[in-house]
């Protein structure tokens, strides 16, 4: 089990494999988490 960098929420694998999370220097990122965080919108790879 993986936690968001940001909001402490269990990340489950599912969400990666829909492209919900993204992994960004080992840290999994909601994709609104990170948006919110970095007032910027993380595009998908």
């Amino acid at each position: 089990m993986h936690i968001c960098a940001l909001c402490n929420e269990a990340i489950e694998d599912v969400d990666i494999q829909f492209g919900d999370v993204q992994i960004i220097d080992d840290e999994y990122w909601h994709l609104e988490c990170y948006a919110e965080y970095f007032d910027e919108v993380l595009e998908e790879v």
